[in-house]
């Protein structure tokens, strides 16, 4: 029997609750996630594009409902489709938020809608016509509207102006259930949309594909949240580490209700059977009290079913995914890795970025490789020249030459190498202060701050390493990424050049 390969595996999902900080943080995701191109408007930094390798950019895939029902290409969306597609997310609540504000002109509305189908539905003279015993089941309903279901039935049929039609039909739907359970049911405090990934680190050398990413985080959702609508998927190949993010609709499509939260407690007291074998003293957890203990287990426990939901798809691969056992060791990586996550992806260690430094580090050591070897070359013919001393004295000359050649060498290796990263330490240092002038510059602060910082740190640059170059090269990388022509020529007018 083939011994399966264990590896480590990452899932985290993130809450955005309806208020401006929800909101926000909501879509500054959904500006990473899409790949919106940073602008003055949108204040995404421009420094933003070096967390992901542009090269790349054709292994994205994006599944949302407007796009059809398959995984398309994000390279072919247009940024106003991009941008459409973010805002969505946003003015869909922020309309139901104002239609609870304005409740007293709730029914008005509805009945403005409800006369716009009955007068469609008495347009069919035919009272046996299939399409008009629709619309009457639908005016005289007086229970809760499966809207999505409903919506399914009435595309069977064929109408003029469907599409406008059928946005009437589906905005009556909505707010009949709403008029039915007297008030919405959101409010400032509740979740509206839920972020989740999954990502198996590169470290473990494990490949699965694109298919089998996205259908595994999709699979799980759907099957166990069917009531909550996936309202965006998009699948990331151009950073370190492949993986997708899912977008959960915080809103049951049955019953109106922004109950995700409770649905998924429900979903692991209902599940606690199957996790005796991690956790053998696991017992139904009580929310009632809403106490901490309960929250952390019901993460952990929540987790674990989903590591157990994906190794039915790893086992495909002869892998199983598993948790780091709770030793010191491994608990103190989990906390650096944790700490690592709460930087800008630009920081953090495995980064894209962080991974070109060590693509120019691994030259180096190349480079150092190869002088060693040139080293054990010298000394072999050292100790060959000390055999034909017998033959010309000259020779015993060249000897010591290159004795001394080969010390100079192991000087030489050590010094590049420390001057190597202090130099990039020092690249490090600007590009951060570059990214504050670019700031600076896009929100129209006064800018002369960072430039004398930026000029400062030039000045202590060459006098250590006598050159410019490193940093002018920096800059018109960065100045690529500029979001407009003026704040390019910014950049680049920063660079300098010695006499």
């Amino acid at each position: 029997m083939t011994t399966k390969k264990t590896t480590t595996m990452i899932y985290k999902h993130l809450n955005f609750k309806n208020n401006s900080s929800g909101m926000s943080k909501l879509f500054k995701s959904l500006a990473h996630s899409l790949r919106i191109s940073p602008t003055v408007e949108n204040k995404i930094l421009a420094t933003k594009v070096l967390e992901w390798d542009e090269d790349r950019a054709h292994l994205n895939l994006i599944y949302h409902a407007s796009l059809g029902k398959a995984p398309i290409p994000l390279s072919t969306l247009s940024e106003k489709q991009k941008v459409s597609i973010q805002e969505s997310f946003i003015t869909n609540v922020v309309d139901e938020q104002t239609l609870k504000d304005e409740s007293s002109s709730l029914r008005d509305t509805l009945s403005k809608r409800k006369a716009k189908v009955n007068k469609w539905h008495n347009s069919i003279k035919d009272e046996t016509d299939p399409l008009r015993v629709f619309l009457a089941k639908i005016l005289n309903e007086k229970a809760i509207f499966d809207v999505e279901n409903e919506i399914d039935e009435l595309s069977q049929f064929s109408f003029d102006r469907k599409k406008q039609k059928t946005e009437a039909v589906r905005k009556f739907l909505e707010l009949h259930n709403m008029v039915l359970e007297n008030k919405s049911d959101l409010s400032r405090n509740k979740i509206f949309v839920q972020e989740a990934f999954f990502k198996i680190p590169s470290h473990n050398n494990v490949r699965i594909s694109t298919a089998d990413s996205i259908s595994n985080i999709y699979s799980f959702y759907k099957e166990n949240f069917p009531d909550y609508p996936i309202k965006l998927i998009v699948f990331h190949g151009d950073e370190i580490g492949d993986h997708p993010h899912i977008f959960i609709d915080g809103k049951n499509k049955r019953t109106g209700k922004y109950d995700l939260l409770t649905a998924q407690k429900n979903f692991v007291n209902d599940n606690i059977e199957t996790l005796k074998g991690e956790y053998p003293n696991a017992t139904v957890l009580d929310f009632s009290k809403r106490e901490y203990s309960a929250k952390k287990l019901q993460a952990q426990y929540f987790q674990s079913l989903f590591y157990a939901h994906s190794n039915k798809m790893l086992g495909n691969y002869d892998v199983e995914a598993k948790k780091l056992e709770k030793t010191k060791e491994n608990n103190a990586r989990m906390a650096l890795i944790e700490a690592d996550a709460k930087k800008p992806k630009i920081q953090r260690e495995y980064s894209y970025y962080n991974a070109q430094l060590e693509e120019q580090n691994q030259a180096l050591l190349q480079v150092d490789a190869e002088l060693i070897q040139r080293k054990e070359s010298i000394k072999l013919i050292t100790e060959s020249s000390r055999d034909l001393l017998k033959i010309n004295k000259d020779l015993a000359v060249e000897n010591k030459v290159l004795q001394e050649t080969s010390r100079t060498l192991e000087t030489k290796i050590a010094n590049l190498s420390e001057r190597f990263n202090l130099m990039v330490e020092r690249l490090k240092d600007i590009a951060s202060s570059v990214s504050v002038f670019v700031v600076d510059l896009m929100t129209k602060n006064n800018a002369q701050k960072s430039r004398y910082d930026i000029e400062a740190k030039q000045n202590a640059f060459l006098q250590e390493f006598e050159t410019y170059e490193p940093i002018n090269d920096t800059l018109e990388k960065m100045a690529e990424t500029a979001p407009n022509y003026q704040i390019k020529n910014e950049v680049l007018g920063l660079k300098k050049y010695s006499n």
